[in-house]
């Protein structure tokens, strides 16, 4: 850490996401405040070269880390996010929502359209995590999706519902019922059947 934080000048936007991605894969949840500030203040120079993937990575493993980052690295990451929204697959789409949603922070209007947009766009290649973690990502913000956006998550849903595990099961059930949403009768039904089929591996957080 030490050794980042003095070559922290020298790092590329790719570095600076696998590094803290790295961290917070080892369940490090107190970084060294000084690497943290190098990082951010290195990320925060480079923001208008970030990728898709950098952005939603380091979004991801701050929020792992419990670290909410600075107001002037998030309004930058936003603005580029919203910028190459256009180039975001489905897992960046549902890690930056996701960290965002872990961290309490509400999306600037242009970041939340671009995102939904996108999503929609590319729903059909969601894979049943990216659903309940963007779903999850609604309700935690308070924040109610766009029709088309529930629509083609519930599709996208019961495509793939042979494929949810417990916790992608709990997750986007606890986020439908949260923001008061119905979800369709076929939805329902899909998921009480991988419920059933995976009984064996539910713990009591997914059953409560």
């Amino acid at each position: 850490q030490a050794r980042a934080t003095a070559t922290a000048g020298d790092f590329e936007p790719q570095g600076v996401s696998m590094l803290m991605s790295a961290l917070s894969k080892m369940f490090i949840k107190n970084p060294d405040a000084g690497l943290v500030e190098a990082m951010q203040g290195r990320a925060r120079e480079t923001a208008g070269d970030f990728e898709p993937q950098s952005v939603s990575m380091l979004m991801l493993a701050l929020a792992k880390m419990g670290i909410k980052p600075d107001a002037g690295l998030l309004e930058a990451l936003q603005q580029q996010a919203t910028a190459t929204a256009g180039d975001f697959k489905p897992h960046d789409v549902a890690n930056l929502m996701w960290g965002l949603g872990k961290m309490g922070v509400t999306p600037d209007a242009g970041l939340m359209k671009a995102m939904q947009r996108r999503a929609i766009a590319t729903a059909g290649n969601f894979k049943p995590q990216g659903v309940a973690m963007l779903m999850w990502a609604f309700a935690k913000m308070d924040i109610t999706p766009d029709a088309d956006l529930v629509k083609a998550m519930q599709g996208q849903a019961m495509a793939t519902a042979g494929d949810f595990k417990p916790q992608n099961i709990a997750n986007c059930m606890w986020a439908l019922a949260t923001m008061e949403l119905r979800p369709d009768a076929d939805l329902v039904k899909a998921m009480q059947g991988q419920a059933m089929a995976t009984a064996g591996d539910f713990n009591p957080q997914h059953v409560l």
